[in-house]
């Protein structure tokens, strides 16, 4: 796979096996603490109509998150996640270059709510998800570790298990944001297979479309790609998960782009461990 995405600026970024129609039973759930890390840092973004812009900085972006799903009742869940950024610049001895520095914190708080509407060999859910601007930023480095902004959207799960060892899903959602950020539209396809008992891959497309509704343009952050409006990207991706028989679980993915607006052209791996209950 020759270009790569990272996929974790998502506003509502998927754990190793989250999303789909399926809900936890009541007083169950699942727990994942994850890792995100480029192949090394970058100096191109993906621009929208098939275009490239090299930085004159170079950028390094990692992601830590806490995932959780709970039950509250046997047909409604609540999914929050919680991200840590570190992102960091350098000057490509370029006069025009922003300043080198670096940045952490927390990204997007994000906070969701799931209830299943059908449940059968067809499976229907509805979800309510805000993500809230729990951000830090530094612009005039062109640093940020999250949307300056508030969103909320309405999404719908549906999907299927053909078999025991076969799944597919769609997620798609519309999504509002405050801040004259734009407000933009949402896909995710999930098609996993069972290799062995306790080993699962899945094949994932994304799509993210901006509807071109904001002003906010801040050209700092569009020299190094972090969290600029009218980010878009259509991208594919690799996961696999191993659980034991505790129900502890370890987690790997990969993601490739087709194509995008304002997001890193760059490796991008992620390793997980999560605990079901």
């Amino acid at each position: 796979m020759k270009n790569f995405i990272c996929l974790f600026i998502v506003l509502f970024s998927y754990s190793a096996f989250a999303g789909g129609p399926w809900l936890n039973k009541k007083k169950t759930g699942f727990f994942q603490l994850q890792s995100t890390f480029p192949g090394g840092s970058y100096n191109t973004l993906f621009i929208e109509n098939g275009k490239e812009s090299v930085l004159k900085n170079t950028v390094l972006d990692y992601t830590f998150q806490a995932y959780l799903e709970y039950g509250i009742t046997n047909k409604f869940n609540v999914i929050a996640t919680l991200p840590y950024k570190l992102v960091s610049t350098q000057q490509l001895n370029d006069s025009l270059a922003l300043d080198d520095g670096s940045l952490s914190g927390l990204s997007n708080f994000k906070l969701g709510f799931k209830y299943q509407l059908i449940d059968k060999k067809i499976k229907l859910a509805v979800s309510l998800q805000s993500s809230l601007n729990t951000t830090s930023a530094n612009l005039n480095k062109g640093l940020a570790t999250g949307y300056q902004a508030n969103t909320f959207g309405v999404y719908a799960h549906i999907g299927t298990g053909f078999s025991a060892k076969l799944y597919s899903f769609l997620d798609f959602g519309a999504n509002k944001m405050s801040n004259n950020y734009s407000d933009f539209i949402d896909f995710h396809y999930e098609i996993g297979y069972q290799v062995k008992p306790s080993f699962w891959l899945a094949f994932t497309l994304d799509l993210r479309e901006s509807l071109k509704t904001g002003t906010a343009n801040d050209l700092r952050l569009n020299q190094t790609g972090l969290y600029t409006n009218n980010q878009e990207y259509f991208a594919y991706g690799l996961k696999a998960s191993y659980e034991l028989k505790n129900k502890i679980g370890f987690t790997a993915a990969t993601f490739g782009a087709f194509s995008g607006n304002y997001v890193a052209k760059v490796a991008t791996f992620s390793l997980g461990i999560y605990k079901k209950w």
